[in-house]
């Protein structure tokens, strides 16, 4: 993205001149009170009123420097600049900066441990550039390590269906309703994909995601069952048939093809066969 030797001199100059312009702005209105390398940082709309049509130099200036500056891990306080940096000057120069975004959020969260910040970044970015898939992707995964698994759903189905995205960010925003413990919607939209998803990679995984949800359902019915049983008769089922017959399920729950469910009586538990290798899956 930079721009001629010529233009980039020229706006090295007038950055020159801008920041003793910026300094005594500052100080005479006493805004947050900066060190001294950052003290001659106006916010991006001034130095877009200045910038005689080349803000996107002007931003492309910034982010070089930018890199350099919190590449000094002897700065101790480089973090308290983040938001004025990357999202008050040089997204404000150019909003369409897409780079900007992902690293600014990239130092917040990694290097700062400011996933607020990210977001807020990455939420800038999306309202700048909504057709960025990338800039959904990783909001999605900022959510995702913070274990907030809606958000992480909203962000990937969005990504999914912006121009370009690959095919595995819908499954990434399928596989959030289970983390977010959804099972039954999960399980729905697992079937959908395996489907109706045109890519075919996505319709195996999905049917492998199917079998895996559809046993922990049938778990979560059965222990559950079984520790209703035992609050009302004041022991264990004789077989998993009891729990039909008394009324507290009105039907075995549906388990993949193969995979059976057995009562432990000793234990009055239940165990889950394995899987069969079937011929068309070795």
């Amino acid at each position: 993205m930079m721009r001629s030797a010529v233009v980039v001199t020229a706006m090295a100059l007038l950055l020159g001149s801008l920041t003793s312009v910026a300094r005594v702005h500052l100080e005479r209105l006493e805004e947050q009170r900066l060190e001294a390398s950052l003290l001659y940082l106006p916010k991006g709309h001034y130095l877009r009123a200045m910038s005689l049509g080349h803000e996107e130099t002007l931003a492309d200036i910034f982010y070089v420097w930018s890199l350099q500056y919190y590449s000094n891990y002897s700065d101790e306080k480089r973090f308290d600049y983040l938001e004025q940096v990357f999202s008050h000057v040089i997204a404000e120069l150019d909003p369409r900066f897409v780079e900007v975004y992902l690293v600014g959020a990239l130092i917040m969260s990694t290097e700062a441990g400011r996933s607020d910040l990210a977001l807020d970044l990455y939420d800038k970015g999306l309202e700048r550039n909504p057709d960025s898939w990338e800039l959904a992707y990783w909001a999605g995964w900022e959510s995702y390590d913070t274990k907030d698994y809606t958000r992480a759903r909203i962000y990937w189905k969005r990504a999914a269906e912006m121009p370009g995205a690959p095919p595995f960010i819908e499954r990434l925003a399928s596989r959030m309703l289970e983390y977010a413990g959804d099972l039954r919607a999960a399980l729905a939209e697992y079937v959908d994909l395996a489907e109706n998803a045109e890519d075919e990679r996505t319709r195996k995984v999905a049917r492998v995601w199917i079998d895996r949800v559809m046993v922990e359902l049938a778990e979560d019915l059965y222990e559950e069952a079984l520790e209703q049983f035992e609050l009302r008769h004041g022991r264990c089922v004789r077989d998993l048939d009891e729990v039909v017959r008394a009324g507290i399920l009105s039907a075995h729950p549906s388990l993949p093809e193969g995979r059976t469910i057995r009562l432990l009586p000793e234990t009055c538990a239940i165990e889950v066969s394995e899987a069969r290798v079937l011929e068309q899956d070795r």
